[in-house]
């Protein structure tokens, strides 16, 4: 009979186990992923604040953000990816193409940067715009912006 218990209690805490691994894995946020939906709200905010549309996220624009991002860490260096048509190559979207690209040690930072540039500020702000990409990783080796910062990439389109 003891042996029963014990083994009963055996297979109910591998169970117990097994659901808090499964469900670990499965419900654990992407960090990518939490970091662009903070950016969203930080665009989106602003926007609502200047009585504009809200952005909606674009999973390929993203991945094209992304790849930018990860290029500017490559070559440790920040540049705009002006040359959208090379970035957006085969995009239905065809009305309105702009991008902003940047480095702080908060993401907070970094959107108030990037408000504090007219240039960039009229990219965020643009009535026509109604989609968005963004690549957003935080790199903790020094770099050419510092350590422990974020390197983001903000691709819209109409």
């Amino acid at each position: 009979m003891r042996e029963k218990r014990g083994h009963r209690r055996a297979t109910i805490l591998t169970l117990a186990l097994v659901t808090i691994v499964v469900l670990g894995t499965v419900l654990a946020p992407d960090a990518q992923a939490g970091y662009r939906g903070r950016v969203l709200r930080m665009v989106n905010a602003t926007r609502d604040r200047n009585d504009l549309h809200l952005l909606r996220i674009d999973r390929s624009l993203s991945r094209k953000a992304m790849r930018h991002t990860r290029r500017m860490l490559e070559d440790n260096a920040i540049y705009d990816p002006r040359n959208l048509s090379r970035l957006l190559r085969g995009e239905p979207w065809t009305t309105v193409g702009a991008a902003n690209a940047g480095c702080a040690d908060t993401l907070r930072a970094l959107h108030r940067a990037l408000m504090h540039s007219a240039e960039h500020k009229a990219n965020l702000l643009n009535r026509d715009v109604r989609r968005i990409g963004i690549g957003v990783v935080k790199e903790n080796t020094r770099n050419a912006c510092g350590r422990h910062w974020f390197w983001e990439t903000q691709l819209f389109y109409g």
